[in-house]
């Protein structure tokens, strides 16, 4: 059975000085923590190990957030996908969440302890998924 410090997390995003900011934030996590600076990138990563949870900005040239977390959602299915932008844009994160079936928004500027406590969360739903595969059924059956 998969444990906290099995989990890696990929954070994706083209500004480096944010890359380099949540590296700050997560350096005494238990889990472990891998960047990307471009959509690309984050795909060549996951293609060469699992990847348990995924942190992308938005918008990003080239490949922007959502085309990147869609990627994510057909190729590696059980992958929590979080987003992380400034973006204030109701019906864009509307539809970046339903589309690409995303776990948690978290919004820019970031507040260090509830930033923590989303990655935290997401990490307890995908552990609590390998324990329960098929869902917990509340009528105890």
């Amino acid at each position: 059975m998969k444990s906290v410090s099995d989990i890696v997390v990929l954070f994706v995003d083209d500004e480096s000085d944010v890359l380099s900011s949540l590296r700050r934030f997560l350096r005494k996590e238990p889990f472990s923590i891998i960047f990307a600076e471009s959509g690309d990138k984050a795909l060549e990563m996951m293609a060469s190990q699992p990847v348990a949870i995924i942190v992308s900005d938005l918008r990003m040239p080239e490949m922007d957030g959502l085309t990147l977390l869609n990627v994510v959602k057909v190729r590696y299915p059980d992958t929590k996908r979080l987003i992380l932008s400034a973006t204030t844009d109701r019906e864009e994160i509307v539809d970046a969440i339903d589309s690409g079936d995303v776990f948690r928004f978290i919004q820019k500027p970031l507040e260090p302890e509830p930033f923590k406590q989303a990655i935290r969360d997401a990490v307890d739903f995908y552990l609590l998924e390998k324990v329960f595969p098929d869902g917990l059924d509340p009528s105890g059956d």
